[in-house]
């Protein structure tokens, strides 16, 4: 058996990803949080683990991973059942497109809409949030319209697509959902109001086997 580590901060998208790909494997691991606040990426000890001091990184036994795309292939190169990047030349595409699209689109939208939120700087970013939010609700309204054909973002059955663009969601909703948006209309949540097949999809992610297992620590109430 793999002495398998993930390093990682609670609540990164792209830490989430791989919690998410590793549940749906259904491998264990040991979880090696780091707190972003108290520099524990910058330490000389985790530079030796990865010199960037960025997270996921994935130790397996000897193996060193990281990047969180690699570190998905990775995972599905060893233990390819059920498959991360389909199961047809066609769904491996729609994978790749919807990935592309997320963090070509939607990730950094959603990050100039959550950090202002989450570090209640909102009227110092009130104009960066609206161009954001007008970025956001036009990928929004494709993604909803993608699941209004298919349960999953790129195929019968949950894959990477999912599994990278659902944690930049539930980001983006967290942050919608904070006292301090209230005043700026986002109309974003409650998400089944405006984005219905979004919102269903988004039950079928909680309802995945081990979801609770990557579900980030510091959200817990």
């Amino acid at each position: 058996m793999s002495a398998r580590e993930l390093y990682f901060i609670s609540g990164s998208p792209p830490c989430w990803s791989v919690m998410l790909a590793l549940a749906v494997k259904g491998l264990r691991y040991t979880r090696r949080r780091l707190s972003n606040s108290a520099g524990d990426q910058k330490t000389p000890a985790y530079r030796k683990i990865n010199p960037r001091g960025h997270v996921p990184v994935l130790v397996d036994d000897d193996t060193v991973v990281t990047e969180t795309l690699a570190v998905l292939s990775y995972i599905d190169a060893s233990h390819p059942d059920p498959p991360l990047f389909g199961r047809t030349p066609m769904e491996t595409a729609r994978v790749w497109q919807t990935i592309s699209e997320c963090d070509g689109h939607f990730r950094g939208p959603v990050g100039d809409i959550s950090r202002p939120l989450f570090r209640n700087k909102v009227a110092e970013f009130e104009d960066q949030i609206a161009g954001a939010a007008t970025k956001v609700h036009d990928e929004l309204v494709v993604l909803n319209e993608r699941l209004s054909a298919s349960e999953w973002l790129a195929g019968t059955e949950v894959s990477a697509a999912d599994l990278i663009v659902f944690p930049v969601l539930m980001q983006l909703t967290r942050a919608a959902s904070q006292e301090n948006a209230a005043a700026l209309d986002l109309a974003i949540t409650p998400l089944d109001a405006h984005y219905p097949m979004l919102a269903a999809w988004q039950t079928r992610m909680w309802a995945l086997p081990g979801f609770e297992t990557a579900y980030p620590p510091h959200w817990k109430p």
